[in-house]
């Protein structure tokens, strides 16, 4: 079971019967990240409870839960396999937070990211590692882990009255700390952190220990490389986060830009541009403001629909994609349409998106994304089992624009990408090599 999900925790040196309430907030503005099933674990009286099931966090925690604790961590899930095959007590099983021993002692892990090469449930894996680690003490199993596993995890840990968060040495999936007087809270992305100031995000190879003396680095691995995920930026983060000191907000405007600067067809009033909601629009509206063309949001999402991207299996996705947008006819008729997305990774948004406009009888359609075409697997968590299933793979530029139907397709380089975006970043999906240590370890 492969997961990339988000992960959320509070430790406060005060008891409080607000700190449950806060945590599932801030999973509601993580659901993003993962929306098959949810869960939390908090301490109360030195002993964990916990409370998890499937679905959105706004049905699973639609009652109050206002039991005094000082600590408190939570999960949002996507399973990027095997899910589907499931029956449902399996599935809520595989909900996080999981529980291990360690000397005898419980403690609860919530995981957001994917060990590759592991067949069975990585974050099981992952429990395992810790509970038949040889070290004496916890903390010596967890400084054992991050200097044998290379990735991709960001953890966060309940063990003793205490949180642990850590990052692997590549720093894959994003993790930050935020800080409100006594009180700590550990998050995928600043913008879960509501009313606390964000102090830092979580270095990559580091070890943090959150009790009642503060916060602590308890271990920095020195072999460590900032390799953040390419989609993080272009898809998953919610622009209104910063991570590793980029604005995902900015990123997003900037793709827009490059897009303007290397366009070459004759513009004029019969075009207007289109962003594909949500990860979509920040690029086109930048794109059209920089060339000067009128954006209309003639595509607006319906009511939630999950994210197409991370749903389990084809099926579910190709019909989400016909459920999910509603058009404006009146603005596309005979109009020539520009669309901006942030990617394309099967094609079935894109396709279902092509023959909806043509039914409205757009008189052209010209595809841009602010990115390079994705032409390879990925391992480290993004829902990409074969290369075979990617619109891009083996396909020039011509032939992708054949299989769309449409007047033109232009993307952006892997090189004007990386002015734009971390340069290092982790980008196997679009062709990228990699290093070999973090797969072959």
């Amino acid at each position: 079971m492969k997961e990339k999900c988000g992960i959320f925790g509070v430790y406060d040196t005060d008891i409080s019967e607000a700190i449950i309430p806060f945590v599932i907030d801030s999973l509601k503005l993580l659901q993003h990240r993962g929306q098959e099933g949810c869960g939390i674990v908090f301490n109360t009286n030195k002993s964990m409870h916990y409370h998890k099931g499937l679905g959105l966090v706004k049905d699973v925690f639609n009652e109050n839960i206002t039991i005094p604790t000082n600590i408190c961590i939570g999960h949002v899930r996507y399973s990027t396999s095997g899910s589907s095959k499931n029956n449902d007590d399996s599935k809520i099983k595989e909900c996080q937070p999981l529980s291990g021993t360690s000397n005898g002692d419980e403690f609860y892990l919530a995981h957001n990211g994917n060990i590759p090469k592991i067949k069975t449930h990585d974050t099981q894996y992952l429990i395992e590692f810790i509970e038949n680690s040889k070290e004496g003490s916890f903390e010596d199993k967890l400084i054992s882990l991050i200097n044998t596993i290379p990735c991709a995890y960001s953890l966060i840990i309940l063990f003793n009255e205490t949180i642990y968060t850590l990052r692997d040495c590549y720093g894959i999936r994003p993790l930050c700390i935020g800080n409100k007087e006594s009180s700590y809270c550990i998050s995928s992305e600043t913008h879960a952190l509501q009313d606390y100031n964000l102090v830092r995000d979580v270095n990559p190879g580091e070890i943090i220990k959150i009790n009642n003396e503060g916060l602590k680095t308890i271990y920095q691995s020195q072999n460590t490389q900032l390799k953040i995920c390419a989609f993080e930026y272009l898809y998953f983060l919610n622009p209104n986060s910063i991570c590793d000191g980029y604005c995902v907000n900015n990123v997003r405007k900037k793709l827009g830009t490059a897009l303007a600067n290397k366009e070459d067809i004759i513009l004029n009033d019969e075009f207007i541009v289109i962003g594909i909601p949500e990860s979509g629009l920040i690029c086109a509206k930048n794109y059209a403001k920089m060339l000067s063309i009128e954006y209309k949001q003639a595509i607006t999402k319906t009511t939630y629909v999950k994210r197409t991207f991370i749903l389990p299996n084809n099926i579910d996705r190709i019909n989400a994609c016909e459920k999910k947008f509603l058009y404006d006819q009146k603005e596309i008729e005979n109009k020539k349409i520009i669309i901006i997305d942030d990617t394309i990774v099967r094609g079935n948004v894109i396709k279902s998106i092509i023959n909806s406009l043509l039914h409205f009888k757009a008189k052209e359609i010209h595809i841009r994304i602010g990115s390079p075409p994705i032409i390879n697997t990925c391992q480290l968590g993004i829902d990409i089992p074969s290369r075979e299933e990617l619109l891009a793979y083996n396909k020039t530029i011509a032939e992708i624009k054949a299989e769309l139907n449409v007047s033109s397709i232009k993307y952006l380089t892997i090189e004007e990408m990386n002015t734009i975006i971390p340069p290092s970043s982790y980008k196997e999906c679009f062709g990228e090599e990699i290093d070999g240590k973090m797969i072959n370890w």
